[in-house]
């Protein structure tokens, strides 16, 4: 079903769904349209399951969303609750300083962060060595609050996905995403051997 870029009413898209009645609907709405969206759709009463990418469930979505977004699953890369120690100085830094839990953006923010420290520690920190700060960057030496995470030949992330839930926050009452599960170990992007790029 296709709606237009920008949209805020969704009764006509709601109403297809309901006419076509699929297992599952999936979609793509970052930003208020995501909001709107989830919204009407949880009051319109249909109960076939949605969910998306994390870019339209991330923090501060769920968060204007409200209890409508409870129990929502969607996929990603990385989520707040990840159990390694990288991510957990992340997480509590982020909530120290901003008084939220950190969205995905934040998360690849940080991590690109950490890439180009250690890029730029095991070149020297000549950042004008071009070849040497891309074969830094390409060796993905560093602590990822991802967890698994290298470059593959096309210089996509190879890391693992997972299906979160939204959920409520235990200790800070906000709500934010949780792990349920693995979906997908060392995940390469299907275009990989298609796209290769010079070192």
């Amino acid at each position: 079903i296709y709606t237009e870029l920008g949209a805020t009413d969704y009764a006509q898209a709601i109403a297809q769904i309901r006419e076509a009645d699929p297992d599952a609907v999936y979609f793509f709405y970052p930003g208020g349209m995501g909001i709107a969206f989830i919204q009407q759709y949880q009051a319109s009463g249909l109960e076939i399951p949605i969910f998306g990418p994390v870019s339209s469930f991330d923090e501060f979505l769920v968060d204007a969303i409200g209890d409508a977004a409870l129990g929502l699953v969607n996929s990603s890369f990385w989520a707040p609750d990840m159990d390694n120690e990288a991510n957990r100085i992340f997480v509590e830094a982020y909530r120290e300083k901003y008084g939220s839990t950190p969205t995905s953006y934040a998360a690849q923010g940080y991590d690109t962060a950490l890439l180009l420290i250690s890029a730029l520690d095991a070149n020297g920190g000549d950042a004008g060595d071009t070849a040497g700060m891309r074969e830094a960057l390409k060796a993905a030496d560093f602590d990822s609050i991802r967890g698994n995470f290298r470059f593959n030949t096309n210089n996509h992330p190879i890391q693992d996905w997972y299906l979160l839930e939204v959920v409520r926050d235990p200790v800070h009452g906000d709500l934010t995403n949780t792990i349920v599960a693995t979906i997908l170990e060392d995940h390469a992007d299907a275009y990989a051997s298609d796209c290769p790029l010079p070192g």
